[in-house]
């Protein structure tokens, strides 16, 4: 069992080493400003370590406990202008969807805004990330019906994910599609399936990825077919230096081992025979280049997209809370003249990918082997919708982003 002292020396020596942006990153790496001891409480060491990761502005490195988690407030926020509204409460009953959050502390959310910046991760306020800062306070001001009342915080347990692949045919000519992640291809098979000949005798396509947690590009890769109007081999999507084509790994020993191991967790799921063809491509590309360092790599994907009329119109629905493997679905899909995407920029973690986790007993420690060429970055600003809707406490009593889509579907085509 590592000490939490051993645990920060060998973060350290990964972020110097194996992180594909040691490079990129090291002129921001100060682990001298941050104090680890062994003798710290469990939850202070794990906030000390993200407060450390949060320099690197990667959305892609993580810490976390295994056996435990920090506490949640039990319910979820975002910000409008200068407050903060409750966009789901599902444990903290004391609040209801809509309340108005205008004071944390004693401080306006403004002020806070300024202090605690690194935190939030985002400039943009609808983009910003409050969890961290509700779960390290004490009360709240809110704001209901013009009232206001002071609230003392409880901490919870947080809820377990669960994500959810669902089809619905909302009208005869227009079919609707919410993936809250890419961690499995069996669900998404499984949808396409079942679901086969209503998509392709719908006029009309809506894919829902507003929260998608990612997962593996390859486990999205037989919905491509659909957003496509011919056939196209799946790397003539992109430009030579760019992602998903072109990339930068650092095949270190530890990155060879380390991802091996993934690739092969990956083989113990349900898949598709090209899946597991791709995946065992995968691995035998790291075992040929097991301890080179960084090292740039043409990707030797072979998948077909096969492409189809119907459905002709295919409208993506993004927002802030779509990263990495959904980052990626919202870019690729944009390459198609069917789809048009609606909503807010993703949130935009890929310019360093292909994750691998350490594992030190009671915490685990994950971050990107891989960089995406620099002149594809989409850090802190993610992938652009083509209709960007802003957020708004309106979007808490009416999905404006699907109204907007089925009006555009009822007057326009």
């Amino acid at each position: 069992m590592c000490t939490k002292e051993e645990i920060f020396s060998d973060i350290q020596k990964i972020l110097k080493e194996d992180y594909a942006g040691y490079l990129d990153k090291r002129d921001i790496n100060h682990p001298e400003d941050y104090t680890i001891s062994n003798d710290m409480s469990d939850r202070e060491f794990e906030e000390t370590i993200q407060d450390y990761l949060l320099d690197f502005h990667d959305g892609h490195l993580g810490f976390t406990a295994i056996n435990s988690e920090l506490p949640h407030a039990g319910f979820f926020v975002r910000r409008f202008e200068s407050d903060l509204y409750v966009t789901n409460s599902p444990q903290e009953k004391r609040l209801f969807v809509g309340d108005k959050i205008i004071q944390i502390d004693g401080k306006s959310i403004e002020e806070l805004a300024l202090k605690c910046y690194k935190r939030l991760e985002e400039k943009l306020p609808e983009r910003q990330q409050w969890d961290s800062i509700i779960r390290r306070s004490k009360k709240v001001l809110v704001e209901r019906d013009g009232d206001h009342f002071e609230l003392s915080l409880a901490n919870y347990e947080p809820l377990p994910y669960q994500g959810t692949h669902i089809f619905k045919q909302l009208d005869p000519i227009t079919a609707y599609i919410k993936l809250t992640d890419f961690a499995e291809e069996a669900p998404i098979q499984r949808l396409i399936h079942d679901n086969r000949e209503a998509l392709e005798q719908s006029e009309n396509l809506i894919i829902d990825v507003r929260v998608n947690l990612g997962g593996n590009d390859a486990f999205y890769f037989h919905l491509l077919h659909f957003l496509f109007d011919q056939d196209i081999p799946f790397p003539d999507l992109f430009a030579n230096d760019e992602v998903m084509y072109t990339n930068y790994t650092n095949y270190t020993n530890r990155n060879c081992r380390l991802y091996i191991q993934e690739m092969k967790e990956y083989l113990n799921q349900e898949l598709d025979d090209s899946t597991k063809d791709m995946i065992k491509g995968e691995i035998d590309l790291f075992e040929q280049n097991h301890g080179k360092g960084l090292v740039e790599v043409p990707e030797d994907t072979d998948f077909m997209i096969n492409g189809r009329a119907n459905p002709a119109h295919i409208f993506v629905l993004s927002d802030y809370y779509c990263g990495s493997s959904g980052d990626t679905f919202v870019s690729n899909a944009k390459k198609s003249p069917k789809v048009t995407v609606v909503g807010r920029p993703t949130m935009g973690i890929m310019d360093y990918f292909n994750v691998v986790t350490v594992d030190y007993g009671d915490y685990e420690f994950i971050y990107g082997i891989s960089k995406m060429h620099q002149n594809y970055s989409i850090n802190g600003q993610g992938i652009e919708p083509h209709i960007y809707i802003p957020w708004t406490p309106a979007h808490l009593k009416e999905d404006k982003d699907l109204a907007y889509v089925l009006e555009k579907i009822q007057n326009d085509l």
